[in-house]
């Protein structure tokens, strides 16, 4: 099962479009992080010590860690907001600590991430794609990225974009 989490605060946008697509092609269920009740990490520890792999938080993420447990590869979906993920992201982001480093192994970790650079070499994919290869690294998953963008807005443009989510999607 793939979990693709979409961070996007504006509904039927880009990030949802990317979302969709990925969907479409390699199957899955969407979460809408705009969509979620989830509070801060508040680094407290609970996760790692008495909360064996759970939050004392009792919220919606207690849902989205169980199903990132049954997923073999998450998907981070967001649009890049002043170099960074969006807020509405990343607490879930932040939240995932909770899952034990023996439970992402052998599971897949990607980011879509789309912005207005067109260049996937530029310097706002490159900073996200880093730290997103950080946190694969650190918990031991597998890492893959994907930075898309559409610097006008037109729509045939963004096709293209679509194009390029899918054949990424195939990878994974």
């Amino acid at each position: 099962m793939n979990v693709i989490i979409a961070g996007s605060p504006r509904k039927g946008r880009y990030s949802d479009r990317i979302a969709e697509k990925i969907k479409e092609t390699i199957g899955g269920e969407i979460i809408h992080a705009r969509d979620l009740s989830v509070g801060q990490c508040i680094a407290c520890g609970y996760c790692k010590g008495k909360g064996n792999g759970s939050c004392f938080q009792k919220d919606d993420m207690q849902d989205v860690i169980g199903k990132v447990r049954e997923a073999e590869c998450v998907i981070i979906v967001s649009p890049i907001y002043w170099w960074q993920l969006t807020g509405t992201i990343k607490p879930i982001i932040d939240r995932l600590y909770a899952l034990r480093a023996e439970e992402w192994k052998g599971k897949k970790l990607a980011f879509v991430l789309n912005g207005s650079e067109t260049n996937e070499n530029d310097r706002e994919y490159a900073l996200l794609r880093d730290q997103g290869k950080e946190m694969a690294d650190y918990i031991q998953a597998e890492y893959a990225f994907l930075g898309v963008g559409t610097a006008d807005d037109e729509e045939e443009a963004f096709s293209r974009t679509l194009e390029k989510v899918r054949d990424f999607a195939l990878t994974l």
